[in-house]
């Protein structure tokens, strides 16, 4: 990917600019978070599913802008909705395990 950046807040930020079959490696990581992947969830600074997997991802995608010097809740944001940038994906969603299966990218969890 074009241009590289180790962060996968930056790569997150960069495929919100196109659609997800131009950044192929967030269904992926879907797919890892539905598992609960130890290795995609070390990319976080948390664990955001401390007790066990969701039982479904999506994207939305929002338009940020600045806060409002002094808004009285202290933000730094205001966003809006724009539109769903991946529909909510389960381990069971078919349209998830085939495009992976075609991929070379399926594997179960352990």
């Amino acid at each position: 990917m074009a241009p590289y950046q180790l962060r996968l807040d930056w790569q997150m930020w960069f495929a919100a600019m196109a659609t997800p079959q131009d950044y192929p490696f967030t269904l992926n990581l879907v797919w890892k978070l539905l598992h609960n992947d130890s290795g995609a969830l070390s990319l976080f600074a948390g664990n955001p599913f401390p007790h066990k997997p969701p039982r479904y991802v999506r994207a939305v995608l929002y338009r940020y802008q600045f806060a409002d010097p002094g808004s009285p809740d202290h933000r730094w944001w205001n966003r809006r909705p724009i539109q769903l940038w991946l529909p909510p994906f389960s381990v069971y969603s078919p349209e998830l395990k085939s495009y992976l299966g075609e991929v070379g990218w399926l594997r179960e969890a352990r």
